[in-house]
């Protein structure tokens, strides 16, 4: 038998309406059967729940021990998923007005639900120019970025020329750390700001600079850091929150050019298959900009803001709460826009040469000799503590940025604290975990703290081999991204892509998560004993994420939940793991309703368009890690 819903449901009443007649009908956002029985309306005081959409000849990806072998799914009027079995068993309550969708052998999941990501700085970061995170000796930057300035010599000699994807440790050969003079070299008078890859670092020139008001007598800012020669003068290198001081003096782009971006951003996530997200890096004007976007029906996914809370910020708890709680008073707005959540930076990046995540033990030279630098806690233990506990009475969710064991440990002491047996917690996430101690993996569920992992990072690749493995020694570098060892631990999981950090490609994640391998490289898998099941990292990426939004409506495939799914062109429960990697969406449905099929000439577009936001952070890797901001 299926896995039913109780409640009035349409019988085979005549012919479906097949998805192809219906959009051409009705058009493709309208999935809504009219019409209720006079008489079922007056004995409930609402229409009877009808079965509008089916999905048959799937495979269908449940997510829970329950139905392992459906082949369909039953949606109702309400938005809810009705029944799921069989196609025999669901085509009999195909209705003379049912939307049939054909998955075509292809897999039917919940959508994807991205818990750590940045659309907002996606969209803005799509403006400017990309150096691609590429590895490249001074010569071949400094050659690209000539081209840069000579392909918009127009705007000399005043206007600012911006640049992502700039990859502070791919500089060849390797331990090259770039400064001013590189830029300075350039054939311009303009003011240059390279935008790191992990967005904890940016490269200027003198010029901008200057334009910010960085010298020799400026203070480095609480949680960043001016980077200084022997003399005490700038080098041009920003680390972490010093990078505020050149952001906030760049003229901004033009209100429709941030338009534009911003509708190309909605279309790339609706053809990726997210159906939720966390942006993790928000502020007032994030939720302003989401609230516009919700209401224009571009975003009809459920968000989660982060809320920033900055380091002065977090020393003072009071102010801290009260600042969040005029947000949520003010910004009462659509139930889509969920603010449940303040984000906070424990620490920075593991990777040469920034080594400002927060390590229990020093890191190494690159020789392997030991050091006494152990990174940057941006945070003390005692003020996150304090925060927290002043967060967590008021009900907020805390979501804190720790890629080394320390600032993991900080995070995990804060939120034990809070936990009591028996009492339902905020679900506090630790996120990205690129490196956690062995004592701490069985304290996560000890503390019911979710784990939220980017684990597209966990993979060999040439920035590992440099810009982690000799600083840490042969111990810490097996132990990266425990993923297995934390699930073993009773540690929930959930998945983010971290977009525009790296490129948006939740299959990516999901296959990266269970084979730990980069297919362009001949190489071992990194940490094969740490690698997930194909199951672990398919929840991981639904359910798991879903718990952490505090979404319980959503995340699996049974009756009850909301139908927020997508429909694949493959079965990703059966293909080999490397051809999950190139798995395409071809229905995304949020609600019961399809917002988006890649066959219509409107999600043909859309898919273009998300092809080319979506490789925003090509070629990122391990380590490369959280956007501070935009």
């Amino acid at each position: 038998m299926p896995d039913v819903h109780d409640g009035p449901l349409d019988g085979p009443a005549g012919g479906p309406l097949h998805r192809r007649t219906f959009l051409a009908a009705a058009g493709a956002g309208a999935l809504a059967v009219a019409g209720a029985g006079t008489a079922a309306r007056a004995a409930t005081g609402r229409p009877p729940v009808q079965v509008t959409t089916v999905v048959l000849n799937a495979r269908v990806f449940t997510g829970t021990h329950a139905g392992a072998s459906a082949q369909a799914a039953a949606i109702g009027s309400d938005g809810k998923i009705l029944a799921v079995g069989s196609d025999a068993e669901i085509r009999r309550r195909i209705g003379r007005r049912t939307v049939v969708v054909d998955a075509d052998g292809g897999t039917v999941m919940p959508g994807i639900q991205d818990g750590h990501m940045h659309p907002l700085g996606a969209a803005i970061q799509s403006l400017n120019p990309s150096l691609r995170n590429e590895a490249v000796t001074v010569p071949q930057l400094r050659a690209r970025l000539q081209e840069m300035v000579d392909a918009t010599a127009a705007q000399e000699p005043d206007g600012w020329l911006q640049v992502t994807d700039w990859n502070p440790a791919g500089l060849l050969p390797a331990g090259t750390v770039a400064d001013k003079q590189l830029l300075d070299s350039l054939n311009t008078r303009r003011p240059i700001y390279l935008q790191g890859s992990d967005f904890h670092n940016s490269l200027l020139n003198s010029r901008a600079l200057a334009l910010a008001g960085v010298d020799r007598t400026t203070a480095d800012p609480a949680g960043g850091q001016i980077v200084r020669d022997a003399a005490g003068e700038p080098t041009g290198l920003l680390k972490d929150d010093a990078q505020g001081l050149v952001s906030r003096v760049i003229p901004p782009p033009s209100p429709d050019r941030v338009e534009a971006a911003h509708a190309r951003m909605a279309g790339a996530l609706l053809a990726a298959g997210i159906t939720s997200f966390l942006d993790a890096a928000s502020g007032e004007d994030t939720v302003t900009t989401y609230a516009d976007l919700i209401e224009k029906g571009l975003l009809p996914q459920r968000i989660t803001p982060a809320l920033l809370i900055d380091a002065d910020l977090a020393k003072k708890p009071r102010a801290a709460a009260e600042y969040l709680r005029d947000i949520r008073r003010r910004f009462a707005g659509p139930d889509t826009l969920r603010l449940t959540t303040a984000k906070v930076f424990l620490d920075g990046v593991m990777e040469f040469p920034a080594q400002t995540a927060a390590l229990l033990t020093p890191y190494l030279d690159a020789e392997g000799r030991p050091t006494d630098h152990r990174g940057d806690l941006h945070v003390s233990e005692r003020d996150y503590r304090a925060l927290v506990r002043a967060l967590d009475a008021d009900g907020w969710q805390t979501h804190a940025h720790a890629i080394g064991d320390r600032a993991v440990r900080t995070a995990l002491n804060a939120y034990e604290a809070v936990a009591r047996p028996g009492r339902r917690g905020r679900r506090h996430t630790v996120t990205h975990l690129e490196l956690v101690h062995p004592d701490d993996y069985r304290r996560f569920a000890r503390a019911g703290v979710v784990a939220s992992m980017q684990l597209q990072w966990a993979m060999p690749s040439v920035f590992t081999r440099d810009s982690l493995r000799p600083y840490l020694g042969p111990e810490r570098y097996a132990r990266l991204y425990p993923a297995r060892s934390l699930a073993r631990a009773g540690a929930w999981l959930a998945g983010g892509s971290d977009w525009p950090v790296d490129p948006l490609l939740p299959f990516t994640q999901i296959a990266t998560a269970i084979d730990r391998s980069n297919p362009e490289e001949n190489q071992p898998p990194l940490n094969a004993a740490e690698a997930l099941t194909r199951t672990q990292s398919l929840v991981m990426h639904t359910a798991g994420a879903a718990h952490q939004l505090h979404d319980s409506g959503s995340g699996t495939v049974r009756p009850g939940q909301r139908a927020d799914l997508i429909v694949l062109d493959r079965d990703v429960t059966k293909v080999p793991v490397k051809e999950i990697r190139a798995t395409a969406v071809r229905y995304t449905l949020i609600s019961g309703r399809v917002v988006h099929d890649a066959d219509s000439e409107t999600g043909q577009a859309r898919a273009e368009v998300g092809r080319r936001m979506g490789v925003l952070g090509a070629g990122r890797t391990p380590g490369d890690s959280c956007c501070r901001g935009h």
